[in-house]
């Protein structure tokens, strides 16, 4: 196999890495990794597309290709793009289909354009060398000799903005990977770093022009147009003698250099830490039904992925696909445009008169939920007791989530209080029990994946149960129908079971362990009572019916705003945030 720039249908489609691919992500499927890249896989349709933008990121490039290679500013940047709204045109811009954004995305936008050029120039600031913008997205190619009948065309391809510079009598390339939080608040994994920089190292740059001219050829599988073995910006003529990965912030400009040494270090590196990555991806493995299963182009050909038909109450296959889960019914039910920020990942502030270290009921419950996590997923599986409870009570924390004083005693109570009612305890050796895994089904009348994770999924006595635990200071209805009400992740688990996607027998259960300060108390409802299934679908439609008919998702301004952590781009006047607030993160 040899590197040559061709570009011609007369070979097989190409199979395309990513540097993401170098690592599954949590709970994702080996098999969808696989397909993903190989374009010879026969593949279902494609998705209808939605009415608006849905990748901040797709949408922050395309702002910047306008500034950076065309020479707009970024107001006029994104005066170019479709108007807010849907009913709007999608635009091409250098080869890329930019759909119109939601007006709050919109704002997001250009604040982050901003705040990545500031970055920019930060650095140059900071270290005095001026980066020249390489339109030119670099890729590692290998297409096989001609002739050849065995050989595959493979590339291998990096996210993210190119640069190319002078750094003394050094040639060096460096890709900016935009981030929407602060750099370095989730540094990317060695893997995907090492074949990043191998990308940089040993890769040519791609035609932008004859990719910008027919892209969908390209996408679906014709090995990229390639301009050489050199790019064809005057700053990257000839190979790099260094290359830097660098995180670059959208919020608040801040950088973080991942990964800076020289072309065969990159090299080396890759064959360390990166290569055996990209292997793994086209070995795929087991089929994993999750949140792969929203967009997997071989979805109609799987037998893992269980087929719900109407579990939501819906009779509508009319509308762009999109994942369900009872946690974005009642984000959209509390404000359609948060729900919408939250999906999109938008970054977030704290509630006015919080700081981001304040505890709260939601952060106590987080650590408390995290905590448990950690404890049911040990191997060899046993129950919690109680030498497993903090060593301070006055202070602790887990999954990020810190606790002290009297928050953190009332959640070292709530844990005190699980462990006589832990379900691992008389669990038989070999029992099934996943802890935290997601529940998949296709809802093939609404075409919408319906997700739920359940704390506690155990096969107890020849039977599933189906476990939620959750804490509170209060009380809780005493009625099935009033508790499903309060929580609609009860409901939704009922119709798991009604519907196939988890195995219904005599002694299924659906549990809500509630834990307070004064103790445990585990609810239960039966899914096979049909008295239970009709309450259960009357609140998951209530839920689900209204945030699947609507597509524009519009702010509702109210008290919500008064904790909404998505102010600062919310297109209401009424939700706009005072300036100057800081960084936050959305509590569950």
């Amino acid at each position: 196999m040899t590197d040559r720039t061709r570009d011609s249908d007369d070979h097989a489609p190409v199979i395309r890495l990513l540097s993401s691919s170098a690592v599954l992500a949590r709970d994702g499927c080996p098999t969808h990794r696989r397909t993903r890249a190989d374009h010879a896989v026969r593949r279902d349709p494609a998705l209808r597309p939605p009415p608006l933008a849905g990748s901040p990121l797709a949408l922050l490039d395309a702002v910047l290709d306008l500034v950076e290679h065309r020479g707009l500013t970024v107001e006029d940047a994104c005066s170019q793009l479709p108007g807010p709204g849907p009913g709007r045109r999608s635009l091409d811009v250098m080869g890329e289909r930019v759909a119109p954004p939601h007006g709050g995305l919109l704002a997001w936008v250009r604040h982050a354009a901003r705040a990545y050029l500031d970055g920019l120039s930060g650095d140059r600031a900071r270290d005095g060398l001026d980066r020249a913008p390489v339109p030119d997205f670099w890729v590692r190619q290998y297409l096989p000799d001609r002739g050849s009948s065995h050989s595959r065309p493979y590339e291998v391809c990096a996210r993210g903005r190119g640069y190319a510079y002078r750094d003394g009598a050094h040639r060096v390339r460096e890709l900016r990977v935009p981030l929407l939080g602060p750099a370095g608040d989730r540094r990317l994994p060695d893997a995907e770093v090492a074949v990043a920089a191998y990308v940089l190292a040993t890769g040519a740059g791609v035609d932008r022009d004859v990719y910008a001219s027919r892209p969908d050829r390209y996408r679906h599988g014709v090995p990229y147009p390639m301009r050489g073995r050199l790019g064809g910006s005057t700053a990257d003529r000839e190979p790099p003698d260094r290359v830097r990965v660098v995180q670059a912030s959208c919020l608040d400009s801040s950088t973080a250099v991942l990964y800076e040494s020289t072309a065969a270090e990159a090299e080396q590196f890759f064959a360390a830490v990166g290569r055996e990555g990209l292997r793994s991806a086209l070995v795929g493995g087991a089929r994993s039904p999750g949140t792969d299963c929203l967009s997997c182009g071989v979805r109609s050909g799987c037998g893992r992925l269980p087929a719900a038909p109407g579990i939501l109450g819906v009779h509508d296959s009319t509308r762009p696909r999109r994942s369900w889960s009872v946690a974005d019914g009642l984000r959209f039910r509390g404000c359609p445009a948060r729900h919408h920020f939250h999906t999109l990942g938008l970054p977030g502030d704290p509630p006015e008169g919080s700081a981001p270290g304040e505890p709260s009921a939601s952060r106590r419950d987080g650590a408390v939920r995290a905590w448990l996590r950690r404890l049911h997923g040990r191997q060899p599986r046993r129950a919690c007791g109680p030498e497993d409870l903090p060593g301070d009570h006055g202070s602790w924390g887990a999954g990020g989530w810190e606790l002290s004083g009297g928050e953190a005693r009332l959640g070292a109570a709530m844990l005190a209080a699980h462990v006589g009612v832990c379900p691992l305890v008389g669990l038989r050796s070999g029992s099934h029990a996943r802890v935290g895994r997601t529940v998949a089904a296709d809802d093939t009348r609404a075409d919408v994946l319906v997700l739920a994770r359940p704390d506690l999924l155990l096969h107890r006595g020849g039977s599933w149960c189906y476990r939620d635990i959750g804490t509170t200071t209060g009380d809780l209805p005493s009625d099935e129908r009033g508790l499903m009400v309060r929580e609609p992740a009860l409901a939704l688990a009922v119709l798991l079971f009604a519907f196939g996607v988890l195995p219904l027998e005599a002694g299924s259960a659906v549990e809500l362990e509630v834990l307070s300060p004064g103790g445990a108390d585990v609810r239960s409802i039966d899914p096979g009572s049909a008295w239970a299934r009709a309450e259960a679908r009357q609140v998951v439609h209530a839920l689900a019916g209204p945030w699947h008919h609507d597509l524009r998702y519009p702010p509702a301004p109210g008290r919500i705003c008064r904790d909404c952590p998505y102010r600062r781009w919310c297109p209401a006047p009424a939700c706009g945030a005072a300036p100057g607030r800081g960084p936050g993160r959305e509590g569950r």
